[in-house]
């Protein structure tokens, strides 16, 4: 918990200093971007919190999306600058303890027009089993051996030999949403670097098997770390999410899902990216298929380093 209270304050923090000095569009961006996230946290509640902090939750989602129409309009009538700051010692205590939002006259339910899950308890599956779900190809992931084993996953530490001047990305997998996550048998992430023609750029990566799984997400939490310098990828690349698990009557791996990260999205702090259905297009030549009518996401946290 302490680990996303403060991914989210770096966040606010990042997004405040932009509006502060009068940088409207990146003010919007980082505003919304922690919204997304928060909104889905009072939404779902992943973390299991009590409803006072829940709530705390919600109405900081509200906060930001006011603020962010704010400054998208020009109007400023109800949060405006000010307010966000009034929420800075807030975000110290936002999840970890029941500290009250400062900012009053906030109503989640109206303002993000979602209705929070009241109860995560696991539903029981159809008798028909995964195909319930969705219908599932027989698609074997790239480039990773398709044997159970190898729990550790492959990923690799920070690259070396780094030249004055190159940017790395730190991606940290935090969770996957999914319309059902436990059916899954040892899922796993497998992260690829592509060209604007789809070949591979570096080595692929897998994570371990996910730490933990709810009713609606896989926990991978590990850090991927991109071996190749942001400054030294072509025009056009993009990095490829592929969500795997093992299929025990097949002996291999499978791909279920995936996402993709463009490089003009990269930017510190948390993003969310939407999950759509298979095979991965890694030309992105034609607009990819949702996975579900209602949205997925996968939830990373980026960190950018320059040498």
């Amino acid at each position: 918990m302490e680990d996303t209270r403060a991914r989210w304050e770096r966040a606010y923090l990042e997004a405040l200093d932009f509006d502060t000095w009068g940088q409207v569009e990146e003010a919007i961006e980082g505003y919304q971007r922690l919204q997304i996230a928060a909104a889905a946290e009072y939404l779902e509640n992943v973390l299991m919190l009590p409803l006072s902090r829940r709530d705390g939750i919600g109405k900081l989602a509200s906060a930001l999306k006011v603020r962010a129409q704010e400054l998208s309009s020009g109007d400023e009538r109800s949060i405006k600058l000010n307010g966000m700051k009034d929420v800075k010692p807030y975000m110290k205590e936002i999840i970890v303890t029941d500290s009250e939002f400062p900012l009053a006259g906030l109503d989640p339910e109206a303002i993000l027009g979602v209705d929070p899950i009241e109860d995560n308890t696991p539903e029981m599956l159809m008798d028909t089993g995964m195909g319930e779900m969705e219908y599932e190809d027989e698609v074997e992931g790239p480039g990773v051996p398709g044997d159970r084993f190898g729990q550790d996953g492959t990923l690799r530490g920070p690259p070396g030999e780094l030249k004055r001047g190159d940017t790395v990305l730190a991606i940290f997998i935090e969770k996957w949403g999914l319309k059902l996550a436990q059916p899954f048998v040892d899922p796993r992430v497998l992260v690829s670097v592509r060209g604007p023609r789809g070949d591979s750029l570096e080595t692929l990566q897998e994570t371990p098997i996910a730490k933990r799984t709810t009713h609606t997400y896989c926990f991978f939490e590990n850090t991927v770390y991109i071996q190749t310098p942001l400054n030294q990828l072509p025009d056009g690349a993009g990095i490829f999410f592929e969500f795997r698990h093992w299929k025990a009557k097949k002996h291999k791996k499978s791909v279920w899902c995936y996402c993709f990260l463009e490089m003009d999205e990269i930017k510190n702090g948390p993003i969310t990216l939407e999950v759509y259905r298979k095979p991965a297009n890694y030309q992105r030549n034609k607009n990819p298929e949702l996975l579900t009518v209602k949205a997925l996401y996968l939830h990373l946290d980026l960190v950018l380093d320059v040498a």
